[in-house]
C-alpha cells in the first residue's frame, strides 16, 4: 500500500502568517509622513530622495526616491524599497504605490519575511477594498539562492472581511521537479479552525488496488468537529469513517467513531475473509474530574471510557490513524473505571466488556465484568503504631449470555504488627490475613445456586536494610525471609469441588501452600549516587511439594559509564533447565547507540502451554551529523533460522526540509488471521508547512 500525506493544518499556518504581514503592510491609514535629506516641492506634487522613509500607520518604508502627488492622493516609492512591519516581518519590492484616498496599495516584485522565517516572492500584489490579489508568486523556507522545495501558484485572492483565502495552480517542487500539484486551495486565515477539505491519502497495493481517502473537516464550533473519511480500495470496495472530538470542560475530553467497510464478494472468497462487512464504533472519554462538588471535602474523582464495539478486527486495520485502545488483538477489550478517593479511602466503579472476533469462537459465552465495585481503606494505625491494617471489599459480576453467571462479594483484612531489635538492624513483620466471599450462581440450573468461602493466612517476615559508605562507592543491602502458613478455610453448603462445573470455571479458591521466600537486593551507588549496579534474587520453598524449590529468580544490571549490561534468568531446579532468559548490552554515546538482546523460553512439563522463543535482536541509532541519521533492527529465530522481524531507515534534515524513508517487516492481525507485511515509508518535511509521503505495504 502507498500513502501520500500532506498536512494542511501547517499550511493554514504559514498563509496566516503571510496574510497577517501582507495586512501589517497594506493596512489603512491616511496618516503619512515623509522624512529625507532632500525634499522638493513643485506645485502639488513633493519630490523626496536620499535616505527616505515614509512612516505610514505602523510600519516604516524605505526608499531610495518618493513622490507624493497631493491632488491624485498617490504616494510612489522606487529604489530598493523596503518595509518593516510592526510585528517584525520584513517586505522588499522595486516599486510601491499608495493611494491615500482609496487605500488601494500595488506593489512590483515584493520579496517578503514573515517571522517565522518563510518568504514569498510575487511579481503582482494589489489591495483594493480589502481585498488582496496576488500575482504569480514563489513561497519557500529555504536560502533563497539555491532553496530545495518551492511552492508556485499563478494568483491568489484573500478577503479580510472573511478571512479566506483561494489559491490557484498551486504546484510543489523539489529543485525544479513537481512533487504535487492542485488547481485550488481555498481555507480560513484565522487562527479558528474551519470546515473544509483535508489532504487526501493515496495508496496501491497489490492486493487491494488503488487506495484513495478524502478527510473531509467540519468545525462545528470552538469545542466541537467532525472529521468525515470516505474511502476507496479498487479491488476491495469502499468505506467510510467518521470521528466527533469534543471538549465538554476545561477538565475533560471526549472521542466519538463509527465506520463501516464493504468487501466485494470476489474479495472475500479469493482471500477467505470470513466477513464481508466489517464495522464499529469507538468512544473515549476522559475527565479528571466529575462529581467533585458533589464528594466530601478532601475527595477527588475520575472517569476513564475506552470503549470498542466492532465485528471483526478488519474493523480497525482498515482506519489509517487508529484511536487509543487496548491493541490489535482478536479479543477486544473495552473499559469504564470511575474512582473517588481521598487519604483514607478509595471508592472505583470498574467494568470491562470482551468481544471475541475469531470466527470458531462463540463470543455470547465471553465472560464479561459488569461492572465490579471497589471499596478500599488504606493502611491505618491500629490502636498503636507498630499495628496497622488496611481493607478491600469488592462487589463483582460476571455475566454472559450462554453459561453460568455470577456475582461475587467477597473481603480481605490485612493486619500486620512490625518491630525492630538491635538498633533498627534487625526487622520483624507478623501478619494475619482475613478472607471472605459469597458467590451467587445465575443463568443455569444448580443443585446449589450459592457458596461462600473464608480463609485466613499468617505471615511473618525478618529482614533489614544495610548501607555502608566506602571510598569510592556505596552499597545498599536488603536481604529478607518470609514464611507464609495457611489457616483454616470454611466452605458452604459444599466443598468447591463438588460444584458444577460450569460454576468451578467461572473462579477458583484455597489456600497457599505454606512456603518460605528468601529475597536478596543489593545496589552499589558511585559517590555521586548514581546506580552502577542492581540485583534482586529469589528462591522460594514449598514445605508439602514433593520437589520443595521452585524456580530461582535473579534479575541484575550493570552500569559502567556508556554501556548497560542486563538479565534475568529463572532456573528450574526440578528439570534443572532454564525456564526463562532476557538478556541484553547497549551501548550508548551521543551520537549512536547498539542494543544487541536474547531472549530464551523453554518449554517445560509443568508448563506445556508456554510458547517457546530461542531469538536474538539487535537494534542500532546512528547520528552522523546534525542533518544524516541511520537506525534500524533485526529479530532472528535461532531454533528455526528465520527472520521475524526486521527494519532499516534513515533521515536526513535541513532547516527548510527533511526527508526520512525507512523498509521494515511487520506481522499484521486480520480477521483471516495474521499477516506478515513488508512496509516501505518515506516522508518528506517542507518546513514549516506540510509534508509528502508514501508508504507501501506487500
Amino acid at each position: 500500500m502507498s500513502k501520500i500525506g500532506l498536512s494542511f493544518r501547517y499550511m493554514f499556518v504559514l498563509f496566516l502568517g503571510i496574510i497577517l504581514s501582507l495586512n501589517t503592510v497594506l493596512a489603512s491609514s491616511s496618516k503619512i509622513e515623509i522624512q529625507a535629506k532632500s525634499i522638493e516641492s513643485t506645485g502639488d506634487i513633493a519630490t523626496a530622495t536620499n535616505n527616505v522613509v515614509v512612516h505610514y500607520d505602523d510600519m516604516v518604508i524605505r526608499a531610495a526616491s518618493a513622490v507624493y502627488n497631493k491632488n491624485t492622493h498617490l504616494l510612489m516609492l522606487d529604489g530598493n524599497i523596503e518595509t518593516i512591519g510592526y510585528k517584525g516581518t520584513k517586505e522588499h519590492s522595486s516599486h510601491m504605490e499608495i493611494n491615500t484616498e482609496t487605500k488601494e496599495v500595488t506593489f512590483k516584485e515584493l520579496f517578503l519575511v514573515s517571522e517565522n522565517d518563510v518568504w514569498i516572492m510575487s511579481q503582482d500584489v494589489n489591495k483594493k477594498n480589502k481585498t488582496y490579489k496576488l500575482g504569480t508568486s514563489l513561497l519557500s523556507s529555504c536560502d533563497i539562492t539555491d532553496p530545495l522545495w518551492t511552492m508556485r501558484f499563478s494568483h491568489s485572492n484573500y478577503n479580510q472581511d472573511e478571512n479566506y483565502i483561494r489559491v490557484y495552480n498551486a504546484k510543489v517542487y523539489m529543485w525544479d521537479v513537481p512533487v504535487f500539484y492542485t488547481p485550488y486551495l481555498a481555507f480560513s486565515t484565522n487562527k479558528q479552525r474551519s470546515s473544509g477539505l483535508l489532504f487526501p491519502l493515496f495508496g496501491y497495493n497489490d492486493v487491494e488496488g488503488f487506495i484513495y481517502e478524502q478527510p473531509i473537516f467540519w468545525a462545528i464550533s470552538p469545542s466541537v468537529d467532525v472529521e468525515f473519511n470516505p474511502q476507496i480500495r479498487t479491488s476491495r470496495s469502499a468505506g467510510l469513517y467518521s470521528t466527533l472530538r469534543f471538549v465538554d470542560s476545561n477538565h475533560s475530553k471526549g472521542t466519538l467513531r463509527v465506520g463501516y467497510f464493504k468487501d466485494f464478494d470476489s474479495y472475500t472468497q479469493e482471500y477467505n475473509i470470513p466477513n464481508s462487512s466489517h464495522y464499529g464504533l469507538e468512544f473515549n472519554y476522559e475527565s479528571s474530574e466529575v462529581f467533585k462538588k458533589y464528594l466530601p471535602k478532601g475527595f477527588q474523582d475520575g472517569l476513564y471510557v475506552n470503549t470498542t464495539y466492532l465485528n471483526d478486527i478488519d474493523y480497525l486495520t482498515l482506519q489509517k490513524n487508529n484511536l487509543s485502545h487496548f491493541g490489535l488483538s482478536p479479543l477486544q477489550e473495552s473499559r469504564v473505571n470511575y474512582f473517588a478517593q481521598d487519604n483514607d479511602y478509595y471508592v472505583g466503579l470498574n467494568a470491562k466488556y470482551f468481544i471475541d472476533t475469531r470466527t470458531n469462537i462463540d463470543d455470547d459465552k465471553t465472560v464479561q465484568i459488569l461492572p465490579s465495585i471497589q471499596m478500599h481503606k488504606y493502611l491505618d494505625e491500629l490502636f498503636t503504631r507498630n499495628l496497622t491494617y488496611s481493607a478491600d471489599f469488592k462487589i463483582n459480576n460476571f455475566d454472559r449470555k450462554k453459561g453460568a453467571t455470577m456475582k461475587q462479594a467477597e473481603m480481605r483484612i490485612p493486619l500486620e504488627f512490625a518491630t525492630s531489635f538491635f538498633d533498627d538492624f534487625v526487622n520483624l513483620s507478623l501478619g494475619e490475613e482475613f478472607y471472605y466471599s459469597k458467590f451467587f450462581f445465575g443463568n443455569g440450573d444448580f443443585v446449589y445456586d450459592d457458596y461462600q468461602y473464608y480463609s485466613n493466612i499468617h505471615k511473618a517476615k525478618i529482614f533489614t536494610d544495610l548501607t555502608k559508605n566506602y571510598d569510592s562507592f556505596i552499597h545498599v543491602l536488603q536481604p529478607s525471609l518470609s514464611y507464609l502458613k495457611p489457616g483454616t478455610e470454611n466452605q458452604s453448603p459444599i466443598e468447591f469441588s463438588q460444584l458444577n462445573p460450569e460454576q468451578k470455571e467461572l473462579f477458583t479458591v484455597g489456600l497457599p501452600e505454606e512456603q518460605y521466600n528468601f529475597a536478596l537486593s543489593q545496589y552499589f551507588y558511585d559517590q555521586n549516587m548514581k546506580l552502577k549496579f542492581y540485583q534482586r534474587l529469589t528462591q522460594k520453598y514449598y514445605v508439602d511439594r514433593e520437589y520443595k524449590f521452585a524456580d530461582l529468580n535473579n534479575e541484575m544490571q550493570y552500569n559502567f559509564n556508556a554501556i548497560q549490561l542486563y538479565n534475568i534468568i529463572g532456573y528450574s531446579h526440578e528439570f534443572k533447565k532454564v525456564r526463562f532468559s532476557s538478556t541484553s548490552i547497549a551501548y550508548k554515546q551521543a551520537d549512536y547507540r547498539l542494543t544487541l538482546g536474547h531472549s530464551y523460553k523453554k518449554v517445560l512439563p509443568d508448563d506445556p502451554t508456554t510458547r517457546p522463543a530461542n531469538d536474538v535482536s539487535f537494534d542500532f541509532g546512528y547520528t552522523y551529523n546534525q542533518k544524516v541519521a541511520f537506525s534500524g533492527g533485526l529479530t532472528y529465530n535461532i531454533d528455526d533460522s528465520t527472520s521475524k522481524q526486521w527494519k532499516i531507515g534513515g533521515s536526513y534534515h535541513r532547516d527548510c526540509w527533511s526527508i526520512a524513508s525507512s523498509i521494515r517487516q511487520d506481522i499484521q492481525p486480520s480477521s483471516a488471521g495474521s499477516i506478515s507485511q513488508t512496509t516501505f515509508y518515506m516522508q518528506l518535511d517542507f518546513t514549516p508547512f506540510g509534508s509528502i509521503g508514501t508508504d507501501t505495504l506487500k
